[in-house]
């Protein structure tokens, strides 16, 4: 049984001390797979090929990060879902990781009539034709993933435009909500992303609240 901890909103530097604590009692046995769903205030962040020299008009500070990837940004109107699962005990390893979660996320578009693609290398993410409307960065401490998804569902897309998203022009960056025409219902469609998790994953996932993890 997967346990997905519903903390949402979260500020970002708490939710990111909060799964390098969880990374590490995954890795130690105390714990078992779980994801952590949340949202947070206008965040900037940069993964391991984050290089200065890439521009951009920061009005926020960038905070670095050991996920995988460049910079991205994280803010109301968007769903993030960290996985803290052990690759060793899964006989996974990080693409195979990825590929689950880009299969559940592009099942729940597809509810919404919209077509995904799941990308990897530079273009990691998933897409929909020449858009992107979700960012992937994972990172691997001992056996044990942390970091994970961003879904653009009611996001302001202009605040991409402080920054260079993935190395990218900020207009291929889309929302849910832009592709269809209207607003997202942010708990059904996480409702629905936990099923289609399960699903991929072969396992159930028992939803609990955030009071039941912090410490």
């Amino acid at each position: 049984m997967i346990n997905l901890y519903r903390c949402i909103p979260m500020e970002y530097d708490d939710c990111l001390q909060l799964q390098r604590r969880l990374n590490e009692e995954r890795n130690e046995g105390r714990i078992g797979d779980t994801i952590i769903a949340t949202e947070h205030d206008d965040t900037y962040t940069g993964g391991i090929h984050f290089r200065e020299e890439n521009g951009g008009d920061y009005s926020v500070p960038i905070i670095r990060v050991e996920r995988g990837g460049n910079l991205t940004y994280h803010g109301k109107g968007q769903l993030v879902l960290y996985f803290i699962f052990n690759l060793k005990e899964r006989k996974m390893n990080v693409r195979d990781m990825i590929e689950r979660v880009q299969e559940s996320l592009i099942l729940t578009l597809g509810y919404y009539g919209v077509k995904g693609e799941g990308r990897l290398f530079k273009e990691t993410g998933v897409w929909v034709g020449d858009r992107k409307i979700c960012s992937i960065g994972f990172a691997v401490r001992g056996f044990s993933t942390f970091h994970g998804i961003a879904v653009n569902l009611n996001t302001d897309l202009s605040k991409f435009f402080k920054i260079n998203p993935c190395d990218m022009d900020p207009g291929v960056m889309t929302s849910l909500a832009k592709e269809i025409g209207h607003s997202v219902d942010e708990e059904g469609f996480l409702e629905m992303m936990v099923r289609n998790i399960s699903e991929t994953f072969g396992e159930g996932i028992e939803i609990k609240e955030c009071s039941a993890i912090k410490k």
